[in-house]
């Protein structure tokens, strides 16, 4: 271990398993959530109340806006692409009954396709050791879930949406990499989040009743989707993809669908036996072959 990484602040190393768990919440507390509101009603809720929490403590942070129009355009089509059109897909498919578990693998997809296209797109080289790390954290993944996954429910909607997750979610990492990266996090939220407050609530109003049902289950559901979700897991997602290359931080992903699973059996009781625990064990050591220092050149 080097000077620098003796004088790196805990926070930055814990950056991402706070990271993961905030990540993975976002699955049963949406699933939650839909039982009050109608899921893009909710998703437009959530982005709204971003805005507000974000604006109104604007005035006391020294912020900067975007310096050109083009910057801001950049900033609103990647907030496009991860809080209007991949949340979208996730709470659809969440809304048509698909059980959390399959959702969460079907997008834990993401750090493959990430892989294949993050050389392209940015320059960034996939090494051999870094491609076993992905394919043991795809198999350990499938591991844990493979007890809890069932396509015996949800419709056929339910499950497109889920489909196009893993392609929407890279889409998101590569664009914020590629042309956000210097963004302010705290003006980004809002112009991102005010992108996909226009762009769910208008969806919302065409395919939806914006059934709404008011109360404190609502009220704390909301708080953790702007505060957990939102503040926290998005900004952490975002100083991770600003300090680390795409694939790497893509590679974090497959520990979000085990910890799903994990928080399900501590809030909900839900179990898993050997092969999800073994699957911990796969997935973990996947992550730490595609994160280890000189894994790229391996």
């Amino acid at each position: 271990m080097t000077g620098a990484d003796k004088s790196t602040p805990l926070w930055v190393t814990l950056t991402p398993v706070l990271f993961v768990f905030c990540w993975a919440s976002g699955f049963p507390v949406t699933s939650f959530g839909i039982e009050y509101a109608e899921p893009l009603t909710l998703l437009a809720i959530r982005s709204a109340l971003n805005v507000i929490v974000v604006g109104a403590a604007l005035p006391f942070l020294a912020a900067a806006w975007p310096a050109t129009w083009r910057e801001a355009g950049h900033i609103a089509v990647a907030g496009f692409l991860l809080h209007s059109a991949y949340l979208s897909c996730i709470f659809i498919a969440l809304g048509e009954g698909v059980p959390q578990g399959t959702v969460a693998l079907i997008a834990g997809m993401q750090p493959l396709v990430t892989a294949v296209l993050v050389g392209r797109a940015l320059g960034e080289r996939i090494g051999a050791i870094q491609w076993v790390g992905f394919a043991l954290g795809f198999a350990g993944l499938a591991c844990v879930l493979g007890e809890s996954v069932s396509v015996s429910s949800g419709t056929p909607l339910g499950y497109i949406a889920a489909a196009f997750t893993p392609i929407l979610i890279t889409a998101a990492s590569l664009y914020q990499k590629r042309y956000c990266a210097a963004m302010d996090l705290r003006t980004g939220m809002i112009i991102q989040h005010g992108t996909a407050f226009f762009t769910t609530g208008a969806l919302a109003l065409l395919i939806e009743t914006n059934r709404v049902v008011p109360g404190v289950e609502l009220a704390l559901v909301l708080i953790w989707l702007v505060l957990v979700l939102s503040v926290a897991a998005s900004n952490l997602y975002y100083i991770l993809l600003r300090r680390g290359e795409a694939a790497r931080v893509s590679s974090l992903f497959y520990l979000t669908p085990p910890t799903t699973v994990l928080l399900g059996y501590l809030s909900f009781g839900e179990s898993f036996g050997p092969a999800a625990l073994a699957g911990f064990a796969i997935a973990g050591l996947g992550v730490f072959l595609v994160t280890r220092r000189g894994g790229a050149g391996a």
